[in-house]
């Protein structure tokens, strides 16, 4: 049987080419938006057409009170099953410290990590309840391993998440293993405002879409791998 994925933030730019990489080897996807609703199910209509994959797609604010736990819902309702979830959907703004108000960090915080964790809560129950195994990939960002004074809001929230990363790995073993992906500027943000030099690459090129939906795939497939950090950055972490 073909496994199927719940992947947020599914509809643009990352979590489209994951979604794209998934249903063309082998998986079944369930396409999560928040706004984007006709893209997701274009992006879904495409998928079956050109993969044969069978696809779902949920809409739901991951900000909101219960919205994770809605959003998982109804994927399973529509599918039937999930057997791994990409908490791909993020929120980035660069906010410098000094002028970062408590509604900044909640709502970084809000679908930056609690989401990821609710969802994935979720994700462990259900795979209890029907005795399998299954794995979760959390899309973190290169800046975990440097302080980023431009962006605090946000840099918490991610930090949040990989220590949650590790921490869900060792509480979830062994039905459900939990890794996350660190990617460096892959695209450009979408707010003008939000916009900054990419900077360098030790490895001398931009890292691509595709090589961060290949090591999402990686990690969904390893089976012997949980609490993994896999940084796709072309060697930014290291300056």
């Amino acid at each position: 049987m073909k496994r199927t994925v719940l992947i947020t933030g599914a509809a643009r730019r990352i979590g489209r080419g994951i979604a794209e990489a998934l249903a063309r080897t082998g998986w079944d996807v369930v396409v999560h938006a928040c706004r984007a609703t006709a893209e997701a199910e274009a992006l879904c209509a495409a998928l079956s057409t050109d993969t044969g994959a069978r696809t779902w797609h949920v809409s739901g604010d991951l900000s909101a009170q219960d919205g994770p736990e809605a959003v998982f819902d109804d994927a399973l309702a529509q599918a039937g099953r999930i057997d791994a979830l990409v908490n791909n959907a993020s929120l980035f703004a660069r906010q410098p410290l000094a002028c970062a108000t408590a509604a900044d960090f909640d709502r970084q915080w809000r679908v930056n990590a609690l989401a990821p964790m609710l969802l994935t809560q979720r994700l462990a129950g259900h795979l209890d309840r029907r005795e399998a195994a299954g794995c979760a990939v959390n899309l973190l960002d290169q800046r975990i391993a440097r302080p980023d004074a431009a962006a605090v809001p946000y840099l918490v929230s991610k930090k949040a998440l990989e220590a949650y990363t590790l921490a869900a790995a060792r509480a979830f073993a062994p039905r459900l293993r939990v890794n996350a992906v660190a990617p460096g500027a892959v695209l450009p943000p979408a707010d003008e405002a939000a916009r900054e030099a990419a900077g360098a690459f030790p490895l001398s090129a931009r890292p691509s879409v595709g090589q961060v939906a290949d090591a999402v795939r990686f990690l969904l497939e390893a089976e012997a791998t949980t609490g993994q950090i896999l940084f796709v950055d072309g060697g930014q972490h290291l300056l």
